[in-house]
């Protein structure tokens, strides 16, 4: 799994944040400081009940509750996202059509009353360019099938500057490429099995301004694939199929097409939704559900990530999750140190220091209590920007 980055790399990360960062007003800079404490603050999304839970990492991949989860004042929250400074955050709300607009307090923890932006029907994925300055909200409702883009202001209110029609029914994730030019889309509905058709990965063009160009589909995968993510450098795209349990493993080029890597689709857990890169770009996580009975095993499954992109599991995977429950959700700290699986089963978060070649070690006294209920796909993630030393 992923070593260790070194004081230079991580320095590197620093400054790349900071530069994509929007400036700040004064406003902004009083609503919190932009260092969170200790090891940085993660955030789990509780559909269940209702509310976002704020927890501190701490050394070794320990977690622990900054407060009371917050509401978020609608029903079933899913995807979060937060802005490059980490100042703000925002939720979807998928029962509600909503989004909530959090801002970050002094400790990192989300502060209660956020402001509610009403979206397209069933909101279910959230995502922000690099730059800071656009959201992207997947709407998964029937008869929707959209993406909206929102602009983000100055002290981050969302403006809603275009709806975007998708190819298919049920858009789920979106990823942007690092340097924000391309974004991609992944499909998925619950009802889908393995005799299901199969999906599309559907690439967008980004314009200057943060709308999206025509949709274009640009390659081939399973159904049901809940997941997408994108490797830091932008060299390869992975999807996961719930029916059949696969990775799909893809080489993207300079005009953001994709290319199946060798060997893909690569086989995964049970019922495989949410994945993460990790920061250095060499491994891979995938959440999934445990099962003594199924082969193969579920939990949270981990892959080195090969030169041309193809993936070979990693020697401990997978790593169990208690009582065998389902994996909802993936999250890695930027220094890529730890990396973190919301439990839908049991309401908790496991936690796991990466070790040299991919290895995950247990955090002691994990898993962690969110304090909500029920964290589902892209209900996790932690505040982007960079801990201090630890």
């Amino acid at each position: 799994m992923s070593i260790p980055l070194s004081t230079r790399v991580g320095g590197a990360l620093l400054a790349a944040a900071l530069l994509a960062a929007p400036s700040l007003t004064p406003a902004q800079a009083a609503a919190g400081p932009v260092l969170p404490p200790s090891g940085g603050v993660l955030y789990v999304t509780n559909a269940g009940s209702g509310d976002v839970s704020s927890l501190a990492i701490g050394p070794r991949g320990t977690l622990r509750l900054l407060g009371k989860p917050v509401p978020t004042g609608g029903e079933t929250p899913r995807g979060i996202a937060l802005t490059p400074d980490g100042a703000t955050a925002y939720v979807v709300n998928s029962d509600s059509d909503t989004l909530s607009v959090f801002r970050v307090g002094a400790q990192g923890a989300l502060q209660p009353d956020p402001r509610i932006v009403k979206t397209g029907d069933e909101p279910w994925g959230a995502t922000i360019s690099p730059n800071g300055r656009t959201l992207y909200v997947t709407n998964t409702g029937v008869g929707d099938a959209t993406i909206s883009a929102y602009r983000i202001g100055p002290d981050g209110t969302p403006t809603r500057i275009g709806d975007f029609k998708t190819t298919s029914d049920h858009p789920k994730q979106t990823v942007l490429s690092p340097d924000g030019r391309f974004l991609y889309l992944s499909y998925a509905d619950t009802d889908e099995t393995a005799d299901s058709p199969p999906r599309v990965v559907t690439r967008f063009a980004v314009r200057a301004d943060g709308t999206l160009g025509p949709a274009q589909d640009v390659a081939k995968v399973g159904p049901a694939n809940f997941g997408i993510a994108i490797s830091p450098n932008g060299a390869f795209v992975y999807v996961t199929s719930v029916e059949p349990q696969h990775v799909w493993g893809f080489r993207r080029g300079v005009d953001g097409s994709l290319t199946p890597v060798p060997g893909s689709p690569f086989p995964a857990a049970e019922f495989p939704v949410g994945l993460k890169v990790t920061p250095d770009g060499q491994h891979l996580y995938v959440a999934g559900q445990d099962s003594d009975t199924d082969s193969p095993p579920g939990g949270l499954l981990g892959f080195t990530i090969l030169a041309d992109g193809s993936l070979r599991p990693t020697a401990d995977s997978p790593a169990p999750t208690p009582d065998h429950a389902e994996v909802a959700a993936v999250a890695i700290t930027l220094d890529g140190r730890d990396v973190f699986a919301a439990v839908r089963d049991t309401n908790q978060v496991a936690a796991f220091e990466i070790g040299s070649g991919g290895t995950l070690k247990e955090a002691p006294n994990s898993p962690f209590a969110t304090g909500g209920l029920s964290p589902r796909s892209q209900s996790i993630a932690v505040r982007p920007v960079p801990a201090t030393p630890r």
